[in-house]
């Protein structure tokens, strides 16, 4: 009953309206978008789908219907609280506690060494800059687990470590050397603007070259504690960044997206990856990006 309520003055709220419990598991609203004059607009409480029965207006999330309708992001806050963990798997607690290897030594401490030089000559590269290793405390390990290896840490909105990245600089077969963390979480925070745009590109050297507001998906999909910021943040636009190579990735990344009705825009980049091009090319292929759609997608499908 209690959920009940709160999910009640949510949506009183949202469409400035009284809706009514009709103890079937559902509340009902007249329809803001066909201005029915009975109560058709039905909001399943234990899910959050929601569907107007004149009109077919709906949804599979109420985040979708309180974007539709424009609701402040305090509401899409609460409304997190409820359907948090229906919606997502826990995102709370971290399994285990993440720190940087015993063995990290930071690049901007300058060393007459083999393994300083082949790190800095990596990281060259893959254009990044000497600011950039200040901005993303880039670092590198000699010896221990991450040997051989430049360590990227990623830390949250309060500046603690969430993540991190050790990329062999060696001719190592296994390039990338994972923390024993999960993958869900969001990688850079501590530079997201949420107010902004958000690009989703695919590595951190990709996130780095595009330098903006961008957050790399470390996989194929949106990890849960991520989508649930896009969501409750109200983020305007997702711009979907990837390679050519991951046009299947493209897509279930964007129909991912597109089904919590986020604005999403596409990248593809035909030649190369955003670290190859640099963030002045990348700036100007983020300017022509398109607008997705499912008939964008279908029709992109065919075309193949």
């Amino acid at each position: 009953m209690q959920r009940n309520n709160q999910l009640l003055s949510i949506l009183n709220t949202a469409l400035n309206s009284s809706g009514l419990d009709n103890n079937k598991g559902e509340i009902v609203y007249h329809c803001p978008f066909c201005n029915h004059h009975k109560k058709k607009l039905s909001v399943n409480v234990a899910e959050g789908k929601w569907h107007c029965w004149v009109c077919d207006a709906k949804g599979a999330s109420i985040f979708t219907l309180l974007k539709k309708v424009k609701a402040p992001k305090d509401l899409f806050t609460s409304a997190s609280k409820l359907f948090s963990q229906r919606t997502f798997k826990s995102t709370d607690n971290q399994e285990k506690q993440i720190e940087l290897p015993k063995e990290f030594r930071s690049l901007t401490n300058v060393v007459d060494s083999i393994a300083y030089r082949q790190a800095k000559t990596y990281l060259l590269k893959r254009k990044v800059t000497p600011e950039d290793i200040i901005r993303y405390n880039i670092g590198y390990c000699v010896d221990g687990d991450y040997g051989g290896r430049v360590i990227v840490p990623s830390y949250d909105m309060y500046g603690a470590l969430n993540y991190f990245i050790a990329r062999s600089f060696y001719n190592s077969p296994l390039k990338y050397k994972n923390p024993p963390v999960a993958k869900n979480t969001i990688v850079f925070e501590l530079f997201v603007n949420w107010n902004l745009p958000i690009i989703l590109c695919e590595g951190v050297f990709d996130a780095i070259a595009i330098k903006r507001n961008a957050i790399p998906l470390l996989g194929k999909t949106v990890q849960d504690k991520l989508l649930e910021k896009l969501i409750c943040n109200n983020v305007s636009e997702v711009i979907v960044c990837l390679d050519s190579d991951a046009l299947d990735t493209s897509y279930k990344v964007c129909r991912q997206l597109m089904s919590y009705d986020i604005n999403v825009s596409k990248v593809i980049i035909k030649d190369g990856d955003p670290a190859d091009l640099g963030y002045l090319e990348m700036r100007k292929q983020i300017l022509n990006k398109s607008r997705v759609s499912d008939l964008s997608i279908l029709k992109e499908k065919l075309s193949i």
